[in-house]
């Protein structure tokens, strides 16, 4: 959180500095975009955490343009940039919706990069190393206080740290990424098997 300043002379320095941060901020945003942009397809771990607690891990898979694929140990969420399927193992049951459903949203990691920022007051900063990019709403068309983006000396994303005032704090960390693998198309289309329970909300 940020915490309100008291000081007068802190405050001036603040709101003079202000300026320089905002275009700092703005020219890290560009840096992650171009990267985005650069990237045909990826792959990663990815591990995600609710209030310190693991409760997701595997791995993550994206191919241009919003095609995507989580594989987790009970789950499979998967899109063709217009179709989402989320596969529940145990249960048998898939759950089909249109990618741009109001719940798939998060899943864009474009509308994240290029839509988010044009509506958050952008900041930047380092910690451990890291540049951190951090996103807040400037009014509640978003459901979240803060997204922070800590950003590797490759500008790709290692961690997404939300404050979510219903959940709390979600990170979610990524690592071992692999670029531009040619993946195939299949990765991202899913058919039920037979006797599957079929949910679908299109």
């Amino acid at each position: 959180m940020i915490t309100k300043l008291i000081v007068a002379s802190i405050f001036i320095l603040t709101f003079i500095s202000s300026g320089i941060a905002q275009e700092n901020a703005n020219a890290v945003l560009k840096n992650i975009q171009d990267t985005f942009n650069a990237i045909s397809d990826l792959s990663a771990q990815i591990t995600q955490s609710v209030n310190d607690k693991v409760n997701l891990k595997g791995k993550v898979f994206y191919k241009k343009e919003n095609r995507l694929r989580f594989e987790f140990d009970k789950m499979l969420i998967i899109s063709d940039g217009e179709t989402s399927w989320n596969y529940n193992k145990k249960q048998d049951k898939v759950i089909i919706t249109n990618y741009d459903s109001e719940g798939n949203k998060i899943l864009s990691m474009r509308q994240i990069l290029f839509e988010y920022p044009e509506d958050c007051e952008l900041s930047t900063f380092e910690y451990e190393g890291k540049k951190v990019l951090e996103l807040i709403p400037q009014d509640d068309t978003y459901g979240f206080n803060s997204v922070k983006l800590f950003i590797d000396s490759e500008n790709l994303i290692t961690k997404v740290l939300v404050e979510d005032p219903a959940t709390g704090k979600i990170q979610i960390d990524l690592s071992n990424y692999q670029l531009n693998k040619n993946l195939p198309d299949s990765y991202f289309q899913f058919s039920p098997s037979e006797g599957s329970q079929v949910l679908d909300l299109r």
